[in-house]
């Protein structure tokens, strides 16, 4: 993947704890890793609010008991399993 040169403002003490953390000459691959954690957490994020709901009153809807006594049959079958 080609590498593209940003200039990032930050706060000076999380600055200092980043470079604590990644060591000399770490910065930037430290903090492209925590971006990249972030953008796959937002990206999920929105995927499950564009489709909340969107199985509610079809066949494959489950309430809260029926998904409840689902995870428990599925336990169960697990905790018999050698």
């Amino acid at each position: 993947m080609a590498l593209v040169r940003t200039n990032v403002t930050l706060p000076e003490e999380l600055l200092r704890q980043v470079d604590e953390l990644a060591g000399p000459r770490g910065r930037s691959q430290y903090v492209a890793e925590a971006v990249e954690k972030r953008v796959k957490r937002d990206r999920l994020g929105k995927a499950l609010e564009e489709t909340f709901g969107v199985l509610i009153g079809t066949p494959d809807w489950l309430d809260g008991d029926q998904a409840l006594a689902l995870a428990k049959e599925m336990r169960a079958g697990w905790e018999r399993e050698p």
